[in-house]
């Protein structure tokens, strides 16, 4: 199998030697959780000039942000740009757009100014379906898109087969700034960017209790304890029990993630080495090259622990044999989990869950993307922003309904049904 983090662990930059949080401190911005979002609100701030206090329950990257397959895809995930329009109004659904997509500019910026070395590949990320119909969908959302000043291209079934070793698929949209990288690693290097700037960055430091004391919040750790004046809770899908409204505001999806051996054979499958991810979410296929030549993906995480790497991988692989027939199979190497925030509509959400305290969670699959870039709005926040102007509307946390029963019906009915039976057909 592999170690909690998977392949990512085996070339990620060292981890930071970070202090635990063993004193009472008074600061300005306390952020709960070094995952991407509140990373990249801690960046933008020290950017700004105001450094926050950051504290982690276990190391930067240990949660969902660390766990991932590191695809950075700039889109809305299950919704078109017109979809958006209808959501917010032509002009501003436009800009927001325009937003979402500009995630990979902003970490570019930030790779090149702290020399990030984060395994980062830019050639873009196919989106490929096998239904006329749905190719059809795709055509005319590519369109949108272009209209919004975003270069991405529409490929029909004869383009795919320049990039994939199958007939299979009849149109992908391709998102031309999209690119995949080690999830691990960006983590590491942004802690290592925050801290250059002043930032403090606490580990194994498990924040237990969040309270309101006057004009601050108090956040206790077992062995010390911080007072702010501001509050960003950066904990989306691990968020438990430490704010219960933002718990009750999405349900989670438990996933895997599976590494092969090196795989000689993968450049004959990916002809131009454009990661590929087939649509159709009954049955999760995606295939992009990491880690010295391995092929990694994900797939529904199975009820049971203690599998090997392939049999954790083998819903994959049932559609694998049928995409790629008669091709040699990877060895698989590496497995590990993780848990993913779904949100009702698949929209992330931005939140006031108090005085001078925000949250932004519920990214449904595409944190890296929406909680880099949320962080900058999560920091405008902080830094005096009026939420009425702020681009990404600021809510307050809506209870999913029936959360509990989805998050168990996620768990216990939906991914075995899909391991066992639904990978074999779809």
């Amino acid at each position: 199998m592999s170690g909690e983090l998977g392949i990512w662990e085996t070339t990620a930059p060292a981890e930071a030697r970070l202090p635990v949080l063993d004193a009472s401190l008074d600061t300005e911005v306390a952020i709960v959780v070094a995952g991407y979002t509140g990373l990249s609100t801690a960046l933008h701030l020290a950017e700004a000039g105001a450094p926050a206090v950051v504290v982690e329950a276990h190391a930067p990257g240990w949660g969902a942000s660390g766990r991932n397959t590191g695809w950075l895809e700039p889109n809305w995930w299950l919704k078109k740009p017109a979809q958006i329009d209808a959501m917010f109004g032509a002009e501003r659904g436009r800009e927001l757009t325009r937003w979402v997509a500009s995630g990979p500019r902003l970490l570019d910026a930030w790779v090149a100014r702290y020399a990030m070395q984060i395994e980062a590949t830019r050639r873009g990320l196919l989106m490929a379906t096998d239904d006329v119909a749905k190719a059809r969908a795709l055509e005319a959302e590519t369109r949108d898109w272009q209209r919004a000043g975003v270069p991405n291209e529409f490929l029909d079934g004869a383009a795919l087969r320049w990039h994939i070793a199958s007939d299979r698929y009849c149109g992908a949209i391709w998102l031309r700034d999209g690119m995949t990288l080690n999830p691990l690693a960006l983590c590491r290097e942004l802690t290592r960017a925050c801290v250059s700037l002043g930032t403090r960055v606490f580990a194994r430091s498990p924040v237990t209790t969040i309270t309101r004391a006057g004009a601050h919040w108090r956040l206790t750790s077992p062995r010390g304890q911080i007072r702010a004046r501001y509050l960003v809770l950066a904990t989306d899908a691990y968020t438990r029990d430490l704010w219960p409204e933002v718990l009750s505001a999405f349900s989670t999806w438990h996933c895997a993630v599976v590494a092969s051996e090196p795989y000689a054979p993968l450049s004959e499958l990916l002809l131009s080495g454009v990661p590929f991810a087939d649509l159709n979410l009954a049955n999760v296929f995606t295939l992009r090259e990491a880690a010295n030549g391995r092929l990694v993906t994900s797939t529904f995480a199975p009820v049971r622990r203690g599998l090997s790497a392939a049999e954790v991988a083998e819903p994959f692989m049932r559609k694998f044999r049928k995409v790629f027939a008669g091709r040699t199979e990877p060895r698989w190497q590496y497995a590990h989990f993780g848990e993913v925030g779904l949100s009702s509509d698949m929209m992330p959400r931005l939140c006031a869950i108090g005085p001078q305290a925000w949250s932004a969670f519920g990214y449904s699959g595409t944190g890296i993307n929406l909680a880099l870039l949320l962080g900058g709005q999560l920091a405008r926040l902080v830094a005096g922003g009026d939420v009425a102007s702020s681009l990404f509307p600021v809510t307050g946390p809506q209870p999913v309904a029936l959360r509990r029963v989805l998050g168990w019906s996620l768990r216990f009915l939906h991914a075995p049904i899909a391991r066992t039976f639904i990978s074999r057909i779809a």
